[in-house]
């Protein structure tokens, strides 16, 4: 294994998980976003994790993560939160995927494949009510609903929307998302349509606003330990469930005037100790961290300096000692100190949802906790 890892305390997303399922409004359900890998932390593993902490839905993307999940044998049910490409129709009947609609050639490649699967599929209709992004906007809803009458195979088993305004729980576009939303359900009444699983909210929208909860919330980055906004970091006790670490490759003393990495972008006003850590943007941590971010070695923070190379960047410490094979922790605790995905986004311009899920799949994930794989919690 390499000297470089991220740590996933899975006892972290349990919690969470359960913190979160305590807010719910009577008779929601909890779905579970392990998309994009769970965030970064690995979707079978938090998948696990979260199942056994309430969650009864699993939400992913593409088809190919569905598949993941039923290849480690998680029977659960899984949303498609993304219409699938008409190519991929026939695996999603065959995986028992629920997915979602939102084009009327969308509809018919799902028909057709459960027609050739001689099987009835569950459906969930996707409304756009003012993210501009994906679904079906409300002036073509009616044209969405004749599609689906004439797919005899698909049944509406739920409705859903997405918010615009994640980070801001009071801005006033929520409430329009709200109305546009109620007034899509009652169009699809008007039909004879009333599907069971209405969904809304997203993180944001479960910890802030109970009356968009209806039958089910989908929740991502705050089941990760991460709040979903600056507005909202105080809105649950979160615990962030991943950390990043390796071990100090090289330490070396080098002298006043000498620079560091390539272009020797970064020269030494004085002599100091650097330290070499084993990962670099081949792993997720990007290039434009170099000189920016800050590593903890020794209990204390030290600046990253020069540029980030593929497999390595530099750590100046100063005249702290240091060591071959020392921890060095980018993300998460050592000692007293902390370094947050909050911080790592704030330093990088960026949002804490990719400081996390841009870490590579070459950076192996080490598990804790509850739902800890067999054999020794590691995953390369």
């Amino acid at each position: 294994m390499r000297p470089a890892w991220a740590e996933i305390d899975l006892d972290a997303i349990a919690a969470n998980v359960s913190t979160i399922a305590e807010r719910l409004s009577p008779g929601a359900k909890y779905l579970a976003v392990v998309k994009a890998n769970a965030y970064g932390h690995g979707d079978v593993e938090v998948a696990r994790a979260a199942l056994g902490a309430g969650a009864s839905w699993l939400g992913v993307i593409l088809p190919a993560e569905g598949k993941r999940l039923r290849d480690a044998g998680i029977d659960a049910r899984i949303l498609l939160l993304h219409e699938p490409d008409p190519t991929d129709a026939d695996a999603v009947v065959a995986l028992g995927l629920t997915p979602s609609v939102f084009t009327e050639q969308g509809i018919t490649a799902l028909d057709e494949a459960a027609e050739r699967a001689n099987k009835h599929i569950a459906v969930h209709l996707k409304i756009d009510t003012g993210l501009n992004r994906l679904g079906v906007p409300l002036g073509r809803l009616d044209q969405a609903i004749t599609a689906l009458a004439k797919a005899s195979r698909l049944e509406i088993e739920g409705v859903f929307s997405h918010f615009a305004f994640a980070d801001q729980p009071d801005h006033p576009f929520i409430g329009t998302q709200v109305e546009r939303f109620s007034d899509g359900l009652e169009r699809l009444r008007a039909h004879g349509i009333q599907p069971p699983l209405r969904h809304l909210a997203n993180s944001a929208a479960t910890l802030t606003r109970p009356e968009t909860h209806y039958d089910l919330v989908r929740v991502g980055i705050a089941m990760y330990g991460l709040a979903p906004g600056a507005a909202l970091k105080d809105a649950m006790p979160y615990r962030p469930a991943m950390s990043i670490k390796a071990r100090a490759a090289m330490v070396k003393r080098v002298t006043k005037g000498e620079g560091i990495s390539y272009g020797l972008r970064y020269v030494l006003e004085r002599d100091a100790t650097i330290v070499s850590v084993p990962l670099g943007y081949g792993d997720g941590w990007v290039r434009a961290a170099g000189g920016k971010a800050t590593a903890l070695i020794g209990g204390r923070k030290h600046p990253t300096v020069g540029t980030v190379c593929m497999d390595s960047f530099m750590v100046d410490v100063g005249d702290t000692p240091a060591d071959v094979g020392d921890e060095v922790v980018l993300l998460g605790r050592q000692g007293d100190e902390v370094i947050a995905a909050e911080d790592v986004a704030d330093t990088l311009g960026t949002i804490n949802y990719e400081v996390v899920t841009q870490v590579s799949s070459r950076m192996p994930r080490v598990y804790s906790g509850r739902a800890m794989m067999e054999g020794d919690g590691r995953q390369g």
